[in-house]
């Protein structure tokens, strides 16, 4: 019987062959390691560079470098969310919120909504001082209102306020109503005394801890009205009443409700002056917005009430998309300019977006 026998040519050809695959491929994937790695350490250092260039332009120091640290890793983490909302497509449109690293940026959402966003209660309607149980621009037609309207442009809003660690935006956005329908029966515009409304009207709200719109309203038209700011500024913080032997300058007599979840009523009651809203405010785009409509490309928000603006306008934007133009009280370095446009006539909000039509109110003259 013949004895078979392997050439050992015909062996090594093959599995030289399968050696050189294994290292090519090993070579492969460390090459691909090390790339993303670099990839990553490029990214990271570009993070930090971005980082310091924002802690420089915000003037922002901390206690030490453990906190400094820490402080990097939220700003990241928001970096990252923010450039992935520019970046994408979608609803909208062109009149998507363009989100920026604003003076937030280095704080949590459970930090923001702790400091910026307890400031407004829920409140039960009470009824003693509301002027009239009849909507006041009920009898008022559509098409006898302007399609839109600022009232910046007609002198009666003042300049963005920060209310800083202190939450009052309950006393900011009344105070800003009434500054408005105080200059549109007058022809005076004057800055108002919110640390007046802080730290007098405590029978009734909580200083910096929370407080309800309405209730400033009854403050004011029972107290005799608001002192100007310059007579009585904002602090920052609740002190002791300090508003005895100063001139009252803006008064009312009451307020009026909006009828709730009607945003044509809404819009009536804006042509004719400025109006208290309160909205959930705790949302991450929010914190972040810069331009754009918010809202308009379905950003995530509830109806918890839990914060209070001012309308000061109306419009719509050269893409079609309607809006609510919003007052703030998170300081002119926040939003546009202290200003947020909130997107109006939602189909899918029968709220309004953010719940800003279920607890509108306006000052009566």
């Amino acid at each position: 019987m013949a004895s078979s026998s392997i050439h050992p040519s015909r062996l090594t050809k093959p599995f030289s062959l399968a050696i050189f695959l294994v290292i090519v491929s090993c070579s492969t994937h460390y090459l691909m390691v090390a790339a993303g790695e670099v990839s990553t350490a490029g990214d990271d250092k570009a993070m930090r560079e971005r980082y310091e260039k924002w802690m420089a332009e915000q003037g922002r120091t901390y206690k030490d470098s453990t906190e400094k640290a820490r402080r990097f890793e939220v700003f990241k983490s928001n970096a990252h969310f923010i450039d992935s909302h520019n970046a994408a497509t979608g609803p909208g449109g062109k009149s998507r919120p363009k989100l920026t690293t604003n003076k937030f940026a280095d704080l949590t959402e459970d930090e923001f909504r702790n400091i910026y966003v307890t400031g407004h209660r829920v409140n039960y309607r009470p009824t003693s001082l509301v002027t009239d149980t009849v909507f006041k621009f009920g009898a008022v037609s559509l098409s006898d209102v302007p399609p839109s309207i600022d009232w910046r442009a007609r002198g009666a809003v003042t300049s963005v306020k920060d209310q800083h660690l202190c939450a009052c935006c309950w006393a900011f956005s009344s105070a800003a109503a009434v500054e408005g329908i105080h200059q549109i029966t007058t022809g005076n515009q004057v800055s108002l005394s919110v640390q007046q409304l802080v730290d007098c009207s405590n029978a009734a709200n909580e200083k910096c801890k929370a407080g309800e719109i309405d209730k400033a309203y009854e403050y004011i038209a029972r107290s005799g009205g608001l002192v100007a700011d310059q007579d009585y500024p904002y602090e920052g913080h609740s002190g002791t009443c300090r508003v005895y032997g100063k001139q009252a300058v803006a008064r009312i007599s009451g307020f009026q409700y909006v009828p709730a979840r009607n945003e044509t009523a809404l819009l009536l009651a804006v042509a004719h002056q400025p109006v208290s809203v309160a909205l959930d405010g705790l949302s991450r785009a929010l914190q972040h917005i810069g331009t754009g409509i918010f809202g308009s490309a379905g950003e995530p928000c509830t109806t918890n009430l839990n914060h209070a603006m001012t309308i000061v306008g109306y419009g719509t934007d050269e893409h079609g998309t309607r809006y609510w133009l919003m007052k703030n009280s998170w300081g002119s370095d926040w939003g546009d300019k202290g200003y947020v446009k909130f997107a109006r006539d939602v189909a899918s909000e029968i709220n309004g977006v953010c719940g800003l039509a279920l607890e509108a109110s306006y000052p009566v003259a």
